[in-house]
């Protein structure tokens, strides 16, 4: 590996700059040292022993231009890290600055980073990722590893699914009561539940009932997405994030100790759809209105991370496991190869893989519908 590989963006001081303003930029960069530029051209650096000691004496009036040390022979991005590793032990450097070919400063290279580049330690800070059908797949959206874009599609082709047969299975209960209570009460049992719900014309004896229906069914879809074998998956998924973020080995053992639910997952922002829905159509009072959307700021979180618990996650099969161990291996060659590489934005959001699962879900809810408009069925879906 080059040290072009893993350069990070860093904050400059100019030679007439501060020493406050060059000691901010330490606190703030979290870098122990700082690249001195003047009309360009990195011309030193100013590190803390040198900040440390001034403070010591309240030089405030010292600029940094007073107090940086000469900067060495340029480091070319090409430089190997086994180089600017022997390098900075050698001159006792915390950093290097990376100038390019022409002239201009790249970043920096902590020893940290160097180190860790060398023993193949490197972690994003953060991670998001899917549970599929065919595996996991986990993204920083810079670098991806897992299963790739077919299998995001067929996610939401699984969601679209149960959302159509959650749909169908109230949709059977509805008809079922309407046969067996219409003999029994006759004229007085009016349109019944079935038609009443499918085209919202016709009175109903309960009315309230046709109310509660859409949270039954989203009751149901979360039921049926509990039987799948892509809950197992979104388990693993959750364990190996939490794994690379928390800095924990890729074996078996330690991923298998890690929580199932994660404070990120998408599970939350259905939780929060869910809280808003609820405020938005249902017939209750404007003060209950207001009640669920103040719950839905304060406490959507915690319904998301029930639900995770209740029905969207389940402890992986060690197939799944393994599916989800082999995403984070990947993901890592990946991003230790090359952590800060730069993607057009479109590029990075094409990587969270949303775009794929919505198009799978659509795909599958335009079809349904089609089909229900041709049997005249305005209202089958959604």
């Amino acid at each position: 590996m080059r040290v072009g590989n893993i350069v990070r963006p860093c904050p400059v001081v100019q030679v007439t700059d501060s020493v406050g303003k060059a000691a901010e930029a330490i606190r703030k960069s979290g870098c122990p040292i700082l690249p001195v530029m003047q009309d360009g051209i990195v011309v030193g650096m100013i590190d803390e022993d040198a900040l440390l000691s001034v403070s010591l004496n309240s030089h405030r009036e010292l600029r940094v231009g007073d107090l940086m040390r000469p900067v060495i022979s340029p480091i070319s991005p090409d430089t190997p890290l086994s180089y600017a590793a022997w390098l900075m032990k050698s001159q006792g450097l915390s950093a290097l600055p990376i100038v390019g070919m022409d002239g201009k400063l790249q970043g920096m290279v902590t020893r940290a980073d160097v180190v860790s580049a060398l023993l193949r330690g490197l972690r994003p800070s953060r991670i998001g990722g899917m549970a599929t059908p065919f595996g996991v797949y986990l993204t920083t959206g810079n670098h991806r590893g897992g299963v790739g874009d077919f299998a995001l599609i067929t996610t939401g082709v699984v969601m679209a699914v149960c959302l159509i047969l959650a749909r169908v299975l109230v949709l059977a209960a509805l008809y079922l009561t309407d046969t067996i209570l219409r003999p029994i009460f006759g004229t007085s049992y009016g349109a019944g539940f079935f038609i009443p719900y499918l085209t919202g014309l016709g009175a109903t004896p309960f009315p309230f009932v046709l109310d509660i229906l859409p949270w039954v069914e989203i009751l149901l879809f979360f039921t049926l997405m509990k039987l799948l074998p892509l809950t197992g998956y979104h388990g693993a998924e959750h364990q190996v994030v939490h794994a690379i973020e928390q800095g924990e080995d890729l074996t078996p053992e330690a991923v298998s100790r890690m929580p199932l639910e994660h404070p990120r997952c998408g599970t939350n922002l259905a939780a929060l759809a869910i809280l808003v829905s609820m405020a938005l159509f249902s017939n209750i009072s404007p003060a209950a209105k207001i009640a669920l959307v103040f719950t839905a700021a304060l406490f959507w979180r915690q319904l998301g991370m029930w639900l995770q618990r209740i029905f969207t996650v389940k402890k992986p099969k060690p197939h799944q496991l393994r599916s989800g161990l082999k995403a984070g291996e990947e993901l890592l060659m990946r991003f230790q190869h090359q952590p800060f590489r730069p993607l057009p934005l479109i590029r990075q959001f094409w990587n969270m893989g949303f775009l794929q699962v919505l198009s799978g879900a659509w795909v599958v809810l335009w079809g349904a519908n089609q089909i229900a408009n041709t049997f005249g069925l305005p209202r089958f879906l959604f």
